[in-house]
């Protein structure tokens, strides 16, 4: 095998656990909505409320820059999720300018219901399998989520574009 192959074949279960990452995903939160449907939202929905809930007081541009979210789309889900009782806002104690945005009791006990039902739903798919393979497991997508946040964070991280992809 050439080492063209090997660099193939490496590309090809990237791709793989990339679908693979995403099919688990969908699952989750298919599985979750049936047995504990306390959170129906829409994706960026739930990743502002993720952040706002891993980042209390945060401000809607970090939501947005944290995320690859479009301000205006954070502003709209923000709205929405204050109409429903799940975020709350308040004029920054600094400047009395910024707004910062907390997660509500409401918010925050459905977020640790629906914690339990993904652990749960976890916990049953993957059965019998040793603990010291879980460790490795939870390890090991905690550096790739890592490696790929700080990749995005940089500089020379930029989307690909309509505009980018026809000037390549």
């Amino acid at each position: 095998m050439s080492v063209s192959d090997d660099g193939d074949q490496r590309d090809t279960m990237f791709v793989a656990l990339a679908a693979t990452l995403v099919d688990v995903t969908r699952e989750m939160r298919l599985s979750a909505s049936h047995t504990n449907p306390v959170f129906p939202l829409t994706q960026t929905q739930s990743q502002v409320m993720h952040f706002v809930h891993q980042n209390p007081g945060c401000a809607p541009s970090e939501i947005a820059d944290a995320n690859g979210l479009q301000r205006t789309n954070v502003s709209a889900a923000l709205r929405e999720l204050k109409e429903r009782g799940y975020v709350t806002s308040e004029r920054s104690v600094d400047d009395g300018r910024g707004i910062r945005i907390h997660s509500t009791v409401l918010a925050d006990t459905n977020i640790a219901r629906l914690r339990r039902a993904w652990g749960e739903h976890l916990a049953d798919a993957w059965g019998g399998r040793d603990a010291d393979g879980l460790a490795s497991a939870l390890r090991t997508l905690e550096s790739i989520r890592d490696a790929l946040g700080a990749r995005r964070a940089t500089k020379d991280f930029a989307p690909e574009t309509a505009a980018t992809r026809t000037a390549s």
